[in-house]
């Protein structure tokens, strides 16, 4: 199961990138270089539509723009609330892990 949401993960990111590159080769990275790309498929449009739902790609007069601040914002973002969900697992595992061994100890 975590190797499906890492691929998944990796997946999106890639998307993503594929899309941020598309945007900075149409140096369209300001609203007054906005440009109108169609997405070519169901992948790219659903990824595009999170990065417009997460404010990465904004809405100007032509068409759309890459925000390159509010990509890295995301990411990093992502990235912190990634350690603090692994920190927080691996302290579960560790409290988990202590009750299972006192209730073996005090059970035999």
């Amino acid at each position: 199961m975590v190797s499906n949401v890492t691929e998944i993960v990796r997946g999106e990111r890639e998307m993503e990138e594929v899309i941020a590159s598309r945007y900075r080769s149409f140096e369209a990275t300001s609203p007054d270089k906005a440009v109108d790309i169609v997405p070519t498929d169901p992948v790219e449009a659903d990824r595009f539509d999170s990065m417009r739902a997460d404010g990465i790609i904004r809405g100007a007069e032509g068409g759309f723009y890459l925000d390159e601040n509010e990509l890295n914002r995301v990411r990093k973002s992502r990235k912190s609330w990634l350690f603090g969900g692994a920190g927080t697992a691996a302290i579960l595992g560790i409290v988990a892990g202590v009750l299972i061994g006192r209730r073996g100890r005090n059970s035999a």
